[in-house]
């Protein structure tokens, strides 16, 4: 079965609300809604698609585009490979040219609304930050929250807490602190854990390790409404990340790293090859600093996560 190529285009108003639009009901994944694109014509780049897509469903010029995610979804009668770029300028009026009825949504308000299967990783995409701070050593929870103190006050918003060496009393305990900081502050906190501890202190997710995630037959029920991640470093890791339907991953480690010396760096050719296998949102891991963003996202990530880009030595 051929593949379908199409350029998806993510418009955001002067607010950051997001353009969606509804699809015919005789169209295929009818009277469900989407991002606005189309199909590439021979001999188009993604862009030259986008442009001219834009321009006949909804009437406006665009100008400048920047990666977001790529995505490939096989729903059995027909097999899609989804281009996702924002729309950095436009002009002109959002009109649905063809009839179609459109709705500028927040980004947090995108999960009210059905997509076809292929769009949810574009959903998570747009909700997720670019940035996922790993916490570090810590010696105390007092140290600990000063630690994450600094964290927010550089933007971060996504937190994976982890702390290997604590008893699970004392994990749930300084959890409990950081989640209730993190929460008054807008950001988001992972938790390094098992399921029922990620329940039990009503996290925003779960980050399973490579050795948990393998172990899983199937995504816990429990945690169908909140964040799931897992750490991967090859394709078998990421096939496994498929098949659970996580909500992003992390892959590791891409650039040399001190914390793991001994481990062979994937470099971003192979960062870039094994991300167009995964179906969410990838991270890269290894060695990242803020100078990593752009290039994370030019090979095809969401963005980078680390430890000590953002959390201070002890």
């Amino acid at each position: 079965m051929q593949q379908i190529h199409v350029a998806v285009g993510v418009l955001n108003d002067a607010s950051g609300r997001i353009l969606i639009a509804k699809r015919s009901a005789t169209a295929h994944q009818g009277d469900l809604w989407e991002f606005p694109g189309g199909k590439l014509e021979p001999g188009e780049s993604v862009q030259q698609a986008l442009a001219r897509e834009l321009h006949e469903e909804l009437d406006i010029r665009c100008d400048g585009f920047a990666p977001v995610i790529k995505i490939q979804h096989d729903y059995g009668d027909q097999r899609v490979l989804l281009d996702v770029h924002r729309v950095l300028n436009f002009t002109g009026r959002a009109i649905g040219k063809e009839g179609q009825p459109l709705r500028w949504v927040p980004a947090s308000e995108l999960n009210q609304y059905q997509f076809p299967a292929a769009n949810y990783p574009i959903v998570n995409a747009l909700q997720l930050p670019h940035r996922l701070l790993i916490t570090g050593h810590f010696n105390s929870p007092a140290e600990c929250l000063n630690k994450l103190e600094a964290a927010l006050a550089q933007g971060i918003k996504l937190i994976q807490l982890r702390a290997p060496k604590l008893q699970q009393h004392a994990f749930a305990d300084v959890a409990q602190q950081v989640i209730a900081r993190c929460r008054s502050a807008g950001a988001k906190v992972i938790v390094n854990a098992d399921a029922p501890t990620a329940i039990a202190l009503a996290a925003d997710g779960v980050h399973l390790t490579g050795q948990r995630l393998a172990a899983l037959a199937q995504r816990p029920p429990e945690l169908s409404d909140v964040l799931v991640g897992g750490s991967c470093h090859n394709a078998e890791g990421i096939h496994q990340a498929n098949t659970l339907g996580l909500d992003y991953i992390v892959l590791s480690p891409v650039e040399p790293t001190a914390t793991h010396p001994q481990a062979k760096p994937l470099g971003w050719a192979a960062f870039a090859e094994l991300t167009s296998l995964a179906k969410m949102p990838v991270y890269a891991l290894g060695g990242m600093t803020e100078n990593h963003l752009p290039l994370a996202q030019q090979w095809g990530g969401q963005g980078i996560a680390g430890i000590s880009a953002w959390w201070p030595a002890s």
